[in-house]
């Protein structure tokens, strides 16, 4: 019987492949690909507005859905470092200055804003975002922000200081990417290194921390940048110092009392943004936060395994005792891997990010792109020309600082990174349109097994009905739609439950995957005379059902031909305020919604036959139709 139905499946799936060819339903890409959202972008609203609860990441204040940030770094944007980046000066500090030098503060400040346009571009959003990206971590210096005002003899806010990342910012939001805003170079640098945008040599002569003058100019800081970001809601968390131990030296009490009074500062003017505390390099170069009465707060860590870089084992042995150490430590906040490579081998690339999402990790890769500097970067610039700002001329720097030189080419390492990346991130958000509460779920119970269908691995792989209760992983949310079909929001990632009908191989699974509702994450909740609910697609009207003939029992499969006990489900609400299917806010109105026994709004196309009434996709616009050729 299941050979039966997986033949007509197969061939009803050969058609749908051959239409999506030329049609491409809207709403539905092959399985792992992150969905481009219709309509409108408008971005994040205040519904949006993550805050810790306990380790994880919540919307809506952190009374909402958990979030799971994870993306990657835009490194060598704002902060060049020679060796990843299109100049060969040792910082940003002496870039600008020969560049002043030579032609100007003006000229100085036009060609690095010409970087800056080149560097990344709208498409490079668009990347991150197809990548299924939910947050890229943007490293900044004071130099970005601040210009020396000689007549002062002091620095000051630049004018229109926040042009660029106020646009990049928006760029984000409009995508549903979060940002974390990371001072990556403080005044007089924090490290002496080239990526704070000032190398000191000598670690005796990285004061920093001693030194008042740089540590209130950094207080004013970020108290200039959180006042200014405060309300929005596409800044997921003020990342306070990028690794600020002294030439790479571990971090103890003499900065830890610094990150105190850089939470206070902006505790003063933002009270709700998360505030990011980063170590080095381990757990035990991080406070309890309870010694500071910190709130709200994420705890970092940047995993570079120099000792393994080409040791699969290491790496995995590393990747494992950082996370056993992090578990061990017990501070109660988020953790964040801000900054890792896993270097030239793919199987530890894929270890450690499946490592990662398994432990509920945020993380955010080193980086988007380099100057073709192997497995450091996701992309290559187009080339690698350099810049020597000592002693090229205005039209040379701007050669090679072009949108045919430094704006973004191939994948890097032959793709092997983007692909790694791309098939472990969870996806861009879901824009909430609502603050969702515990009373907005259901949990889906499938009546063959008795067992609740879960969303396993933050809802990366196929639903499967195999949980004997209902936690986070295995509760839904009830979306009516306004053509009387319904859709699913999985509470795990926040994404659409989509039946995926493009991968045969596969026997059209049911995965929470999308980031928008198309056709492929509609459904018809039929009511059953014993009150269960069999879920018929949109597309073809094929049941979902439990299968427990599968090697995995229990995934859901999105085939069954007619309701028996494999596709009868119950639908069980957190509470009498659940929306339940064809129930909006009327509790009086039948929770069942059926599919329509003619296709009214749509007429068989000239050239076809209709062979059966439900042979066809209603798939608007870019519909697909089966049934006899005629001609």
């Amino acid at each position: 019987m299941k050979k039966l139905q997986a033949i007509g499946r197969k061939m009803s799936a050969g058609i749908l492949t051959v239409c999506l060819t030329v049609g491409m339903l809207a709403g539905t890409f092959t399985s792992g690909t992150a969905e481009q959202v219709s309509g409108a972008i408008t971005g994040f609203t205040s519904n949006d507005f993550l805050k810790c609860y306990g380790t994880s990441i919540r919307n809506n204040y952190g009374n909402g859905n958990t979030v799971h940030l994870r993306g990657t770094n835009a490194g060598g944007l704002f902060v060049q470092e020679s060796w990843m980046c299109s100049t060969n000066v040792r910082d940003q500090k002496t870039l600008m200055s020969n560049l002043k030098d030579r032609f100007g503060e003006n000229q100085m400040y036009s060609l690095l804003d010409y970087y800056e346009d080149n560097y990344w571009t709208e498409s490079d959003f668009d990347n991150c975002k197809n990548l299924g990206m939910s947050v890229i971590r943007v490293p900044f210096t004071y130099m970005n922000l601040y210009r020396y005002d000689s007549s002062k003899n002091d620095w000051a806010l630049r004018d229109n200081a926040f042009r660029k990342l106020d646009w990049f910012v928006e760029q984000c939001s409009q995508r549903g990417i979060y940002v974390i805003l990371d001072l990556h170079g403080a005044f007089g640098s924090q490290n002496g290194q080239d990526h704070s945008g000032e190398v000191i040599d000598n670690v005796s002569d990285v004061t920093f921390f001693s030194n008042s003058y740089n540590k209130n100019k950094t207080l004013e800081l970020w108290k200039t940048v959180a006042a200014h970001f405060a309300n929005n809601p596409a800044v997921a968390a003020y990342d306070t110092l990028n690794e600020p131990g002294e030439k790479a030296g571990t971090t103890g009490e003499k900065h830890w009392n610094f990150y105190n009074e850089m939470y206070n500062t902006i505790r003063s003017v933002d009270p709700n943004h998360i505030i990011i505390m980063e170590s080095c390099w381990g757990t035990s170069n991080l406070p309890n936060p309870q010694k500071y009465g910190w709130t709200n707060v994420m705890y970092e860590y940047h995993h570079y395994t120099w000792d393994y870089i080409s040791d699969l084992d290491g790496q995995k042995k590393s990747c494992d005792n950082i996370i056993n150490s992090i578990n061990n430590a017990n501070y109660g906040v988020p953790t964040y891997i801000g900054e890792f490579t896993c270097f030239g081998l793919e199987d530890a690339w894929n270890y450690v990010m499946n490592r990662f999402n398994e432990e509920g990790i945020n993380y955010t890769s080193w980086s988007y792109k380099t100057n073709n500097s192997g497995s450091w970067g996701i992309y290559n610039e187009k080339n690698t020309n350099k810049v020597n700002p000592t002693s090229d001329s205005i039209d040379t720097i701007k050669n090679n600082w072009g949108a045919n030189s430094i704006g973004t080419g191939n994948q890097s390492s032959n793709g092997m990174i983007y692909n790694s990346i791309k098939k472990a991130m969870p996806g861009t958000i879901v824009f909430a349109n609502k603050a969702l509460t515990d009373d907005d779920y259901i949990a889906i119970k499938a009546q063959i097994s008795n067992k609740y269908v879960c969303a396993d691995n933050n809802g990366q792989s196929n639903l499967v009905a195999n949980r004997t209760s209902a936690g986070g992983w295995e509760q839904f949310r009830v979306i009516n739609n306004s053509d009387g079909t319904v859709s699913f929001q999985s509470r795990a990632n926040n994404k659409y439950l989509c039946a995926v009908f493009d991968d045969t191989d596969k026997e059209n699974p049911v995965i929470a995957r999308s980031n928008a509702i198309g056709t492929w994450e509609k459904f018809y909740a039929e009511k059953q005379s014993d009150g269960t609910y069999a879920l018929k697609t949109y597309v073809d009207n094929y049941y979902v059902q439990a299968d427990i003939d599968d090697a995995t029992s229990g995934i859901l499969h999105a085939y069954g031909a007619s309701v028996g006990t494999w596709e009868k489900f119950l639908l069980e609400p957190a509470s009498d305020k659940t929306e339940m299917p064809g129930q909006t806010d009327n509790p009086s109105v039948p929770e069942t919604t059926v599919a329509p026994t003619t296709k009214s709004a749509e007429t068989v196309p000239e050239g076809y036959t209709e062979a059966t009434v439900n042979q066809w996709t209603p798939s608007g616009k870019w519909g697909c139709y089966f049934g006899n050729w005629s001609g």
